[in-house]
């Protein structure tokens, strides 16, 4: 990481995928958005093999996630940022999206 006031450090990687007519400030949207696709990857690498090796604990943890989200997002602790209304929003998306996750895991994984 470079030092405040000095030139950045080159990514010779990075800076050779650097498209001239993608405006500088996207660039930095993208580049955000295929560090949490590598994280999701990643993620869904490891939940799959969970799910493989441990199914029935696995569920049981995604289950207690869930409630444990829906719990938080219901209140004002958790998302303090966010109205009401969009902490719901919130809370909803997330119970989805592990409901979904462990619908495609098992999908992946095939009959047991």
């Amino acid at each position: 990481m470079s030092e405040p006031g000095t030139k950045p450090e080159t990514n010779p990687d990075r800076d050779a995928g650097r498209d001239p007519g993608v405006d500088p400030d996207r660039a930095v949207a993208i580049r955000l958005r295929a560090r949490l696709a590598v994280v999701e990857r990643a993620a869904w690498f490891g939940f799959v093999e969970a799910m493989r090796g441990r199914p029935a604990e696995t569920e049981a943890y995604i289950a207690a996630e869930r409630a444990r989200c829906s719990e938080g997002f219901a209140g004002p602790r958790w998302a303090r940022d966010l109205s009401e209304a969009e902490r719901r929003m919130l809370a909803a998306e997330v119970d989805a999206g592990l409901a979904q996750l462990v619908e495609d895991a098992r999908a992946e994984i095939g009959p047991a």
